[in-house]
């Protein structure tokens, strides 16, 4: 029996064999379990692309490697986070009128993350992911622009028992509890910068209008807002008028909207339905990701546990389908005022490839006119690719997270400060 990749990698690399001992002594990662992820990840690629020489072979085992030791290193820095309700806080209301729905309010509460920032910095960010995947993985790649101006709040959404009102009064607490934070001998009170993505966009405007509705705006200090490629209504990416739907995402959500709410077999036969057709985007994606190239080491990072969302049990369905359906539910945004808070909307070149001609986010959000009657400071941006090969797309973190960080870099530095 020949080598096995692993094996080529560690008598190639002398910096290979250097870590792996280093890995074993300190048990910061197992080298074991890196020997099978790379025997894995080459062999699907030369099922893919044919046989691959031995200097390739090893370059691509230390890039992952590397990835392993990178996000290994991250994942020990962030750390579950509660903010606590203060008395004047809407939770206690919410808390005491949540409806029957077969869950509790504590039941209905998302996980947020936090990864701190040691230094004296006012603006930390809270981030707000798409339907998948998690705060953790869909902002991993763009952590770095936000990190400059403070600490990082992910969150990630309950997969079974979502309610959208329960994470509006978790952004309203940890908000709050981030505004009664005074950094020692600085006098500087925090403001935090809110960041949503795709789906993500949905949950932030909409917790922007209940603070409206509340009249609890000024009950709150934010510093700035940022919007990437949302999608706030499912008539953003299902076309009423089409029998079939022209886009992968389109025809994933067509199949959700076709189910009956009150059958769960029915619910969970659209939802795998979907998510075999959102596999196939994020596996192309993934195939078409050179690996044996250094500056993919921070995608190869969370490669897998993008991936892994794929394989969540079936009850995990249910909390997906509540997303949707409160998706389905929404209104198209009004053209009126919604927040004066320094806002920056980053759109892909190719947003078409998810959302529709007729996507009233999309031809709101890209008319400055009529983006500045919702928000008055708000901006808008599209986002380009520097090759023809292969176009920026909708919410495209994972892939061409550096596209989106170049933006970032630029507002953040002139609006934040």
């Amino acid at each position: 029996m020949g080598e096995s990749y692993f094996e080529i990698c560690h008598r190639r690399r002398a910096k290979v064999r250097w870590i792996c001992k280093a890995l074993k002594l300190s048990g910061f990662l197992d080298p074991d379990n890196l020997s099978d992820v790379i025997n894995e990840k080459v062999a699907r690629m030369v099922r893919r692309r044919g046989e691959l020489d031995e200097d390739s072979i090893a370059q691509i085992g230390e890039n992952l490697i590397m990835a392993k030791i990178a996000k290994r290193y991250v994942t020990r820095r962030i750390n579950p986070y509660d903010a606590k309700p203060l008395k004047r806080s809407p939770t206690h209301r919410v808390r005491a009128e949540f409806p029957d729905i077969g869950f509790d309010f504590e039941q209905s509460r998302s996980p947020i993350f936090k990864e701190k920032n040691l230094r004296l910095k006012t603006h930390p960010s809270i981030l707000c992911p798409g339907f998948l995947p998690d705060g953790n993985e869909a902002f991993f790649l763009l952590r770095k622009c936000f990190l400059k101006f403070g600490s990082l709040y992910y969150v990630n959404y309950q997969t079974q028992f979502f309610h959208k009102e329960t994470i509006y009064c978790q952004l309203y607490d940890l908000i709050v509890e981030i505004n009664n934070r005074h950094l020692k001998n600085a006098g500087a009170k925090c403001a935090p910068i809110l960041v949503a993505t795709s789906f993500g966009g949905h949950i932030l405007v909409g917790f922007l209008r209940w603070l409206k509705d509340l009249g609890l705006q000024d009950t709150v200090d934010i510093k700035g807002v940022v919007i990437i490629s949302p999608v706030l209504t499912h008539q953003d990416i299902v076309d009423p008028e089409l029998e079939r739907q022209k886009t992968l995402v389109g025809r994933a959500v067509a199949y959700m909207i076709e189910a009956d709410e009150d059958d769960p077999e029915a619910i969970r036969k659209s939802m795998q339905k979907a998510k075999n057709i959102l596999l196939k985007m994020f596996t192309t994606g993934r195939d078409l990701m050179k690996f044996d190239d250094k500056n993919q080491i921070p995608v190869f990072s969370i490669e897998d546990e993008v991936m892994e969302v794929f394989k969540k049990k079936i009850d995990d369905d249910d909390g997906y389908f509540r997303r949707f359906i409160e998706m389905k539910r929404e209104s198209p945004l009004e053209e009126a005022f919604l927040s004066a808070v320094p806002t920056l909307v980053l759109l892909a070149e190719a947003e078409q490839d998810v959302l529709v001609p007729s996507s009233p986010t999309y031809n709101i959000f890209n008319d400055i006119n009529r983006l500045r009657k919702v928000f008055p400071n708000g901006k808008v941006e599209t986002v380009y690719s520097k090759t023809e090969k292969r176009k920026v797309t909708h919410s495209d973190l994972v892939f061409q997270a550096d596209r989106f960080a170049e933006h970032l870099d630029h507002w953040l530095s002139r609006t934040i400060g």
